[in-house]
């Protein structure tokens, strides 16, 4: 390797450690129950407050990165993979209710700290509507599905149906459930699943499997860190 090359990656190296060092640190103060400031950030993480926005550019960029980072590490992009194998809607819509459940219980100190922060820090609230905005559009992805199968509830529309779908699994249904009143996770998950349903599709319909689901637009919406 040329020296040249060799510092390079050198360099590539020590900034993807730096950038998850300070991830890192905003995982450990929010997950304590915090609402860090940038440079408290810094400060656990052992840079300046420079470096991080040179890595990241803003605290809601950095805020959004972390929760990247925390919903990758609960599972939520490998149970995508699942999602969008999906032979009809209803069972899309059943796996993504499992996996958005599941991601509440896997990262929930996180997320317990990100409801309460949501509404307290504009920064914060920013980086969570952009989750919010994506978890939405998938659900529409597999309602608009659902009513190219005739399955919606009558009056309903795929964006009616999405947003029905969004509030019916928000975190704060798994907290209700799981948290407070001590449910299993997968007895949460199988009634949810179930109440969902119930409120989206037509009751005594059928799944439809032909022509086959088209998900390249849900996929897309995940980019690379999603997909990989």
């Amino acid at each position: 390797m040329a020296p040249r090359t060799y510092r390079q990656g050198r360099r590539a190296e020590d900034a993807a450690r730096t950038r998850r060092r300070i991830i890192a640190a905003t995982r450990r103060l929010t997950e304590a129950g915090g609402a860090p400031s940038v440079d408290a950030i810094a400060a656990s993480a052992r840079v300046s407050v420079q470096t991080v926005y040179t890595h990241f550019g803003s605290k809601r960029a950095l805020l959004f990165a972390t929760i990247d980072e925390v919903q990758r590490d609960a599972g939520l992009y490998a149970a995508f993979g699942n999602v969008w194998s999906s032979p009809d809607g209803e069972t899309a819509l059943r796996r993504m209710v499992d996996a958005t459940v599941r991601l509440w219980d896997g990262a929930w100190p996180f997320v317990e700290w990100s409801m309460r922060a949501e509404r307290e820090d504009p920064e914060t609230a920013a980086s969570l509507r952009q989750a919010h905005t994506g978890r939405r559009l998938h659900l529409w992805h597999i309602t608009r599905r659902l009513d190219e199968e005739g399955r919606l509830r009558r009056r309903s529309s795929p964006e009616r149906a999405a947003d029905l779908a969004f509030a019916l699994t928000t975190a704060a249904a798994y907290e209700e459930l799981v948290r407070r009143h001590g449910w299993a996770v997968d007895a949460a998950i199988d009634s949810l699943q179930d109440v969902v349903v119930a409120a989206v599709i037509e009751h005594g319909t059928r799944a439809q499997l032909d022509p086959p689901p088209d998900w390249s637009g849900a996929i897309a919406l995940l980019g690379p860190a999603g997909r990989a």
